[in-house]
């Protein structure tokens, strides 16, 4: 699936993009010793991928958005790991205030997140399980674009992870499932935890098995849609059906 980027260089914040929307056509994741918290540096070497798995069927349409800032509402990263990790556990995450985030289970069944004393989240996982990534916008007026990366790698693309890069539209009142990698605009490749060197990332031109065992999500606040200036009408009354609302000026 194509996605092009087109600039609006009228307006000082937003950048004119294409996004895609996931599920069902929305607008457009012995006893192992437990990880205690540790420097970044040692984050490198995580012991789980993400894998390309099966085929998943999940329609996209493409849609014309215009972001209201440049930067980015919120930025999170989560590291998994198939040891066990300690922390407080979070049943969900609040991205911004009307934002939930989940990470689910093949049966849709919340995975227990967990915060630990320096603030990172972390996943304890199991090698060959199904996830997703799972999203709620409770703002009745608010549309936001979710971009998401699995091991540094775009979960629309397939390139490397960039802010610059398309997301999926995540409607007022609406919930967003991101089920795999895209493979087209009908079908996903499911993610599934594996070795890292059996990851997509490891297997992709684009990838960097370095990068594995992270899940990093980015929420762009979207600028309110703008009505179609009105046209002129030469035979008004002879319209069959009722016509799209336009902006008279």
């Amino acid at each position: 699936m194509k996605i092009n980027f087109k600039r609006n260089i009228a307006l000082i914040f937003g950048l004119i993009i294409i996004l895609a929307g996931c599920s069902n056509q929305q607008q457009v994741s012995s006893e192992s010793p437990v990880m205690e918290d540790s420097a970044p540096s040692a984050r490198l070497s995580q012991n789980l991928g993400t894998k390309w798995g099966e085929n998943v069927n999940s329609n996209v349409v493409s849609v014309e958005a215009t972001r209201l800032r440049n930067t980015p509402e919120s930025v999170v990263e989560i590291y998994y790991t198939g040891s066990k990790v300690t922390g407080q556990n979070r049943t969900d995450l609040t991205l911004v205030p009307s934002i939930k985030m989940n990470i689910q289970d093949d049966s849709g069944r919340n995975m227990t997140i967990k915060q630990r004393s320096n603030g990172e989240y972390a996943l304890s996982a199991k090698e060959g399980d199904r996830y997703q990534l799972s999203f709620r916008n409770r703002s009745n007026t608010t549309t936001y674009e979710v971009v998401a990366t699995i091991d540094g790698l775009d979960v629309i693309s397939g390139q490397a992870g960039s802010l610059s890069r398309s997301g999926y539209l995540l409607r007022p009142g609406s919930s967003l499932q991101i089920e795999g990698f895209r493979k087209s605009d009908s079908a996903v490749a499911a993610f599934r935890f594996s070795k890292p060197g059996e990851s997509y990332a490891a297997k992709s031109l684009a990838g960097d098995v370095k990068n594995t065992g992270i899940i990093g999500v980015a929420i762009f606040e979207i600028a309110p849609e703008k009505l179609p200036d009105c046209k002129p009408q030469a035979f008004p009354q002879d319209s069959r059906y009722a016509p799209e609302p336009c902006e008279k000026r």
